[in-house]
């Protein structure tokens, strides 16, 4: 269920993005992670009243929330929608939510056909889910941001699956939440709790003093929200007082990363960045990747790729080279690592490599130059899988790796299930003929 809204808020990042909007996602903890029912029809649902709400809001952003509610046998799941926009008008509504879809409203004046319609479709799917669409909004007479709050019912059976073997426990992780308003403090932390990682709320002044005065953290989570909340500005402070082994520094955007988050993260000011809204899986994965506490292992990975790879590890920056030594042995492969594309270049001379997992900035010689190298060297077939690893997926980025001679590309953070399907592709690579 979770999957189905993150995926419906991923369709609609550009769109709220372009509007510097900001989404974000809660579910409640005792939300199922599978159910049996139409997943088609709650995106259907979920996708309109997100695009309505995009349109109709010029500020602010849209909410979501997932709870549910034991019906005997069944289960009842609530998807709540709110937007801070300018509202609905009555006609429409009544319209839309009732039998009648010419009802009262003018179906010649400009877009209250297509609001109508939009609304009796979702009506009738919800209903067909056995579920109900209702709504709540302060109207168009109470100002450009009275907002509208859509809540729509479905009844499901619920798959119960065990919890799976592969999430690690976040247990005895001392977090630190940064954000501008009290709510969003609350959300994260909260959510850190719930995986054990007892967390410590705070603004930018209160943080700051925390740290200066010695607190022990494992990580901060820096929510940047300019004018809201300067969290660059924050997180080069923070570095300035503790390194990144000391606390590692998660940076939760509103918007698309650009140049600036992308030097913060490729300079070791922060370790990942995140963009709203996080799914929860997610922000669990940075956290356990990138978190200093040190864990308890979890049981092997199922889906190892078949027979060993060697690989090589290309990054310089000791934290990310650590993290990703961890998870390519945590596979079962052989990996080496290297601090610049000069020494990867020499390092694919000397030995055979599967893959070659190379950042794309770095000293001495770029990602890119090297990946020119070994194409230039060494013909396909006769040299390694080179995949590009960069902090930020800006426009553009993935052709660029790709006009350079990179056969694939990851966004940091790499998580474990990306990375075991990434070099699973370079099984066999070497014996690939060319042209193929």
């Amino acid at each position: 269920v979770r999957a189905s809204v993150e995926s419906c808020l991923g369709t609609v990042v550009e769109e709220a993005g372009g509007k510097s909007l900001e989404l974000s996602f809660r579910a409640e903890p005792d939300v199922p992670s599978v159910i049996i029912g139409d997943s088609r029809r709650i995106e259907q649902v979920m996708l309109a009243l997100l695009h309505g709400g995009i349109e109709r809001t010029e500020r602010g952003g849209i909410d979501v929330q997932l709870s549910c509610q034991a019906r005997g046998d069944l289960m009842e799941l609530r998807f709540r929608v709110r937007d801070t926009g300018r509202g609905i008008a009555a006609r429409i509504l009544r319209s839309g939510l009732g039998d009648d879809i010419g009802g009262e409203a003018q179906l010649d004046v400009p877009g209250d056909a297509l609001a109508i319609v939009s609304l009796s479709i979702c009506r009738r799917l919800v209903e067909m889910m056995d579920g109900e669409l209702r709504v709540e909004q302060g109207g168009v007479e109470k100002g450009p941001d009275a907002g509208t709050t859509f809540e729509f019912t479905i009844l499901t059976q619920v798959m119960h699956t065990p919890v799976a073997v592969t999430q690690r426990t976040l247990e005895g992780m001392r977090v630190l939440v940064i954000a501008a308003d009290a709510t969003e403090r609350r959300v994260l932390a909260l959510q850190a709790e719930l995986w054990g990682a007892p967390a410590t709320v705070a603004n930018v002044a209160d943080a700051l003093a925390l740290v200066q005065e010695g607190q022990p953290f494992d990580l901060a989570i820096v929510e940047h929200r300019r004018p809201a909340i300067d969290g660059l500005a924050l997180s080069i402070a923070l570095r300035s007082q503790r390194s990144p082994a000391q606390l590692p520094i998660v940076l939760v955007t509103a918007a698309t990363p650009g140049p600036e988050e992308a030097g913060a993260a490729d300079s070791g000011v922060v370790q990942a960045t995140l963009t709203k809204p996080v799914p929860p899986h997610k922000l669990h994965d940075v956290m356990a990747q990138v978190g200093t506490h040190q864990e308890v292992e979890p049981e092997p990975h199922p889906e190892v790729a078949p027979g060993v790879l060697k690989v090589l590890v290309a990054e310089d920056n000791p934290l990310n080279q650590n993290t990703l030594r961890r998870l390519v042995g945590k596979l079962g492969h052989h990996v080496d690592v290297v601090s610049n594309g000069r020494e990867a270049v020499a390092a694919v001379a000397r030995e055979q490599y599967d893959a070659v997992l190379m950042d794309v900035l770095m000293p001495e010689m770029d990602g890119l130059q090297a990946a020119e190298a070994i194409v230039r060297r060494w013909p396909r077939g006769t040299r390694p899988r080179l995949v590009a690893l960069t902090a930020m997926a800006a426009p553009g980025d993935k052709d660029r790796c790709l006009r350079a001679g990179f056969d694939d590309y990851m966004s940091k953070p790499i998580h474990l299930d990306e990375l075991s399907e990434t070099l699973s592709a370079a099984t066999g690579w070497r014996a690939t003929p060319k042209g193929m």
